[in-house]
């Protein structure tokens, strides 16, 4: 059963650099502006399988994360 997600729980100083990041790798339009809705959710960095916290190591190294490193590697095995 998922967890009630953390809302918040990323630092405005993270989320900051989450978006700088975001808009260094993202050339389209379209795509920067998708990834930046997801990043100013409040529920961005929460696993969408389990509802822990994603790693904010993780989320730097693909802000596009949508599972938290367990969550991945349990879908990579599958």
């Amino acid at each position: 059963m998922p967890k009630t997600p953390h809302y918040h729980y990323l630092t405005l100083e993270q989320r900051a650099a989450l978006e700088k990041l975001l808009r260094s790798r993202i050339g389209a339009k379209a795509d920067l502006d998708a990834a930046l809705e997801r990043l100013h959710q409040p529920d961005y960095g929460v696993c969408i399988e389990c509802g822990n916290d994603i790693a904010f190591v993780r989320l730097q190294a693909d802000p596009d994360a949508l599972h938290c490193a367990d969550c991945a590697r349990l879908l990579v095995k599958l």
